[in-house]
């Protein structure tokens, strides 16, 4: 009995280790947009929006502060019908929190080489990073 209750104890010791270790990112949609996130310095945030790129429309960040937050790599994009040419699907944008504080992660889906129009989307959220 006693070896038994000393397995449990270290298992779920493990489980709590391993749990505190994972950094796993924050994922945001639309459902997620002008809400605070809270994330710790050094992770990443991954938002998932719907968007065509085939249109010449994309998600960009917009006024990010640099000190606070740092965009990981390109958009990426993923159709959400492949069998059909020019369908529309989820762009996806990673940002790493780099120090603690408070700042925006603002996006705008737009054409980028438009530049005396507005954007037809916008995607603000606050980010606290602890």
């Amino acid at each position: 009995m006693l070896r038994r209750f000393i397995y449990l104890v270290s298992i779920a010791g493990a489980l709590v280790i391993t749990t505190g270790c994972s950094s796993r990112p924050a994922k945001l949609t639309s459902v997620d947009d002008g809400k605070t996130i809270s994330a710790k310095a050094g992770e990443q945030i991954v938002v998932a929006l719907d968007g065509n790129p085939s249109t010449g429309y994309t998600w960009e960040a917009k006024d990010l502060d640099a000190s606070m937050l740092q965009q990981v790599g390109e958009a990426s994009f993923k159709s959400s019908n492949s069998g059909l040419v020019g369908a529309g699907g989820t762009l996806t944008l990673t940002f790493k929190t780099l120090k603690t504080g408070t700042t925006p992660l603002a996006l705008v889906y737009h054409r980028p080489w438009e530049k005396d129009v507005k954007p037809i989307h916008s995607f603000v959220v606050t980010v606290i990073i602890k």
